[in-house]
């Protein structure tokens, strides 16, 4: 057997015997060439069996060398540090990923870029993005190969605490009276570390403390889910949306729907709690409507499935279509005891989001779902000048603030419209969740009002639409559900 050598020594030493750059070792391996480069350097010392195995069959190594790689991949507990133990706290799936395969390769690579340290999962509460945080993660253990570690920060009430959080997951117990960003700058060093931190939207204000781990801790690398943007020096946002949708009107048969990632997810969901549920050409109708009410989102979409233990999917969709808004939301409840409880329903998981809103927002949000075929920023001026936003001198500049904190915080989406005017839409669940809290405010009759008013004005200034021009006619067919809407209210109230 060789002398004993590092990994990453023995590992150029065969590399280059081989005559192998570092991008061909990487095609034969299937390693990424950053990770071995990390390993040649030594800025990643405790490489995963799997890398090993895939290294040394890449490299055609003798059973003599491949003696001496296993050996120096694995030296004896004593050579190694306790704070450079290989780590990995992810906390364990119990069901399929179905549908976020592209999401996961396009985050591989993303992670493995050495400008992009600070990767930020954004998306409505329920769009998965805990989920896909995970499964981007476990494919990174060849990449992070001194540790994944896992903060889950839905528990933590207090930006400050966040610090402590950190520093508790990377070395329980905490560390006593000791500053928690120093006690974690020492535990981390310079090992090549994955932190993945979740749900870190009600802490926000504590991120700039991230910056200062990633300062202190040259290989450390962050993977953050937050349903806003944390607006830090260097963040990477990664937008998470619904899953792709079927098209309702243009069906293709039932084999090839299942490759749609909402189909799929329903179908494997549903399984679990009717085994001999499946797909076929009589239900797939039903399905496919099923997945487009639930906006493709994956929470919705699996409690909506366990419904089915008690109804059929067509009652399912019935139900869901029926009702006052807002009450339809809690029949997609009963989600598992060992999720957190604001993901049991999701009249609580939108409700988490909507209660981290200021007042004024809280309002806008509530103002917007009046807007069935969403709006341009001029009719939400327009009818929202109430309440928080009557303060005309400044109710520009109070929209754009309340718009873009809604956007920023997934509840609402900014599109480009028909003739190229920003536009500003729900998804259908937290529409309905909006009205529910309109009502509960007795704020609809003021709102819908208003908003009728707005509309009726357009009809007019529309009406003798054969002389109107093609930007005009562009505009009124996109505002087309909110004339509806608006007409239907004005002959029931007169």
């Amino acid at each position: 057997m060789e002398p004993r050598q590092s990994f990453g020594s023995l590992l150029k030493r065969y590399r280059l015997t081989a005559g192998l750059t570092h991008e061909r070792l990487a095609e034969r391996s299937t390693i990424s060439v950053r990770a071995i480069s990390d390993l040649e350097r030594g800025a990643s010392r405790r490489p995963h069996p799997d890398t090993v195995r895939l290294l040394g069959d890449a490299l055609q190594l003798t059973p003599e060398q491949r003696a001496a790689f296993e050996s120096a991949a694995r030296p004896g507990s004593d050579d190694v540090p306790g704070n450079e133990r290989l780590l990995n706290t992810l906390p364990v799936q119990f069901s399929s990923f179905v549908g976020r395969e592209r999401e996961v390769r396009a985050l591989h690579d993303l992670l493995q870029r050495r400008d992009v340290r600070l990767v930020t999962l954004t998306g409505a509460g329920g769009c998965g993005k805990t989920r896909l945080s995970v499964e981007a993660a476990i494919e990174m253990t060849d990449v992070f190969v001194d540790g994944v570690i896992f903060v889950p920060l839905a528990p933590v009430s207090e930006a400050a605490d966040v610090a402590q959080a950190i520093a508790r997951a990377l070395a329980p117990p905490a560390p006593g009276d000791r500053d928690p960003i120093a006690f974690s700058i020492a535990q981390i060093g310079d090992r090549r570390l994955l932190l993945l931190l979740d749900n870190f939207e009600h802490v926000v204000a504590g991120a700039p403390l991230l910056l200062d781990l990633l300062r202190g801790c040259r290989n450390l690398t962050m993977l953050v889910t937050s349903r806003a943007a944390l607006r830090l020096s260097g963040e990477q946002e990664f937008p998470v949306t619904p899953l792709p949708l079927p098209d309702v009107e243009h069906l293709p048969p039932a084999g090839e729907l299942m490759q749609n990632p909402s189909v799929a997810l329903f179908v494997d969901r549903a399984a679990r709690v009717r085994p001999d549920f499946a797909l076929a050409d009589d239900n797939a109708a039903v399905i496919a409507a099923l997945c487009a009410r639930l906006d493709g989102l994956p929470l919705a979409i699996e409690l909506a499935a366990a419904r089915l233990k008690v109804l059929t999917a067509e009652a399912l969709l019935e139900r869901l279509g029926r009702g006052p808004a807002g009450t339809r939301l809690w029949l997609l409840g009963g989600g598992a005891r060992d999720l957190p409880e604001r993901q049991r329903t999701m009249h609580q998981t939108i409700a988490w989001s909507y209660n981290l809103l200021a007042t004024g927002e809280q309002f806008l949000l509530r103002c917007l779902a009046v807007f069935p075929g969403g709006c341009t920023f001029d009719a939400a001026t327009t009818v929202c000048g109430i309440g928080p936003f009557m303060n005309h001198a400044t109710i520009d500049a109070q929209m754009l603030e309340g718009m873009a904190a809604l956007v920023d915080n997934s509840l609402v989406q900014r599109s480009d419209g028909p003739d190229g005017e920003p536009r500003f839409t729900m998804m259908e669940t937290i529409r309905e969740f909006a009205i529910e809290q309109l009502h509960a405010q007795d704020e609809s009759s003021e709102l819908r009002r208003r908003h009728a008013g707005y509309y009726l004005d357009i009809v007019v200034a529309t009406g003798a639409l054969l002389f109107a021009g093609p930007r005009e006619r562009t505009r009124a067919a996109a505002e087309q559900a909110n004339i509806d809407a608006a007409l239907r209210w004005l002959v029931e109230h007169g």
